[in-house]
């Protein structure tokens, strides 16, 4: 009996067990085909459409505006794009006219400056409206112009031997966006020229700048990589080169070579070969230079050349030359001397020429622009030049070369040659 009462309620517990699942299942078909018929009601206007929205949009920085481009690729419908920001507060629209193509959009836009987040929309003829794309882009103006700063020389150096100007710059700060120097100078032509250089280099070189013309100058600025407007800094002017006519013009003088410890050959000085009459071991000849007291003095010297090893050595000097040329405008102009040594024997001039050439000594009233016969401990030479021209400055020197004659100058002082 007890058994049977078991089974009975086995059975009772099962029936109870369908009864719930039926039920559960019941539940679930009807909430999923209440759920499956949710979307009618979107659709009760239609189904949604979406144009095309543009593509590769790229938002150029400028002054006060920014420059968009972008493509219209897909969609032949789209024939209006819409442009957003400030918060949706300000926008612009602008008319698509689509062919079968792809179509480049072209749109500049007025902003005030600062950073700005755009938003893209495009239309159809039934004001259907694409997804939206975002871009930001850059604007600058007043605030951005009032931080330039122009970049710093150090030097400004004008050799009339070239006819270029050396300017030296210092550094900038390069996040600032700054890309060039620009100068603007005139040239020997009379011309204006305007140099631009990258702010990288540390140095501009003018060439053919017209000495005593100041020039000026100013900073060029690009304040990003995807700016469409240059940034210019005020310029400034009346920066006037210091000029320089000759090179190694200083005692003591920079040499250029050495034989041993006592003969040389100046750097910058051009000499022939009659004043480079020193022969050392090595084969070569040298002259111009000699170590007087530990430090070097322009020199040319003859004599003692009969006993010298290897000979000859310090031969007698004909026509011998030292100079240098340079380019002069028209005007006066002096060469000054201020401390020489000069020996008994022998004649040493100081000459002026037209030309790249020193004449000899037996030219020289037909040659020279003029000429100085050197005497005492200092010397001092004007001249006149009519029209621009290259023009030989330097020492002439005719000595002779015995033992005993004293035959030489030494330079030992500083040499000046100026504009009056």
């Amino acid at each position: 009996m007890n058994d049977l009462k078991k089974n009975i309620m086995k059975i009772q517990h099962r029936k109870n067990l369908l009864y719930g699942l039926l039920i559960t299942l019941i539940g679930f078909c009807i909430s999923s085909c209440s759920k499956s018929d949710d979307y009618k009601k979107y659709l009760e206007g239609g189904e949604i459409t979406y144009p095309g929205k543009i593509d590769s949009v790229i938002v150029y920085s400028g002054k006060e505006r920014v420059y968009v481009t972008g493509l219209f690729i897909a969609d032949p419908k789209v024939a209006k794009l819409k442009v957003f920001w400030n918060n949706r507060q300000d926008s612009t629209e602008f008319a698509i006219n689509r062919t079968q193509g792809v179509d480049t959009l072209k749109l500049m836009i007025p902003v005030i400056e600062g950073v700005h987040n755009f938003e893209f929309i495009t239309f159809d003829n039934q004001g259907n409206k694409s997804l939206s794309v975002y871009k930001t882009g850059v604007s600058y103006g007043a605030r951005y112009f009032s931080g330039l700063i122009n970049r710093p020389y150090y030097t400004a150096d004008y050799f009339a031997g070239d006819e270029n100007t050396t300017i030296s710059w210092g550094g900038i700060d390069l996040t600032s966006g700054a890309t060039f120097t620009e100068v603007e100078y005139t040239n020997t032509e009379g011309k204006l020229v305007t140099q631009r250089d990258s702010i990288g280099f540390g140095e501009s070189v003018l060439k053919n700048y017209l000495p005593g013309e100041p020039l000026r100058y100013r900073t060029v600025f690009v304040p990003d990589t995807l700016s469409i407007d240059t940034f210019y800094t005020n310029y400034v002017s009346n920066v006037l080169p210091k000029v320089a006519y000759l090179k190694n013009m200083n005692f003591p003088f920079q040499t250029a070579a050495m034989a041993g410890s006592r003969w040389g050959t100046p750097a910058n000085w051009i000499l022939n070969d009659a004043a480079k009459n020193f022969k050392h071991t090595d084969n070569n000849f040298y002259g111009g230079i000699e170590i007087r007291s530990n430090q070097a003095c322009l020199s040319l010297e003859a004599g003692w050349w009969q006993w010298a090893s290897p000979s000859p050595n310090l031969a007698p000097i004909v026509n011998g030359k030292m100079y240098q040329t340079t380019n002069l405008q028209p005007g006066r102009y002096r060469f000054t001397i201020t401390r020489l040594d000069k020996g008994a024997a022998g004649t040493v001039h100081l000459v002026a020429a037209k030309g790249s050439q020193l004449p000899d000594q037996a030219n020289l009233a037909a040659e020279s622009l003029a000429y100085l016969t050197i005497s005492g401990t200092q010397a001092v030479l004007e001249f006149d030049l009519t029209e621009a021209s290259a023009v030989t400055l330097g020492l002439l020197g005719n000595m002779p070369g015995t033992a005993t004659d004293g035959s030489y100058i030494k330079i030992t002082g500083n040499m000046t040659f100026e504009a009056l």
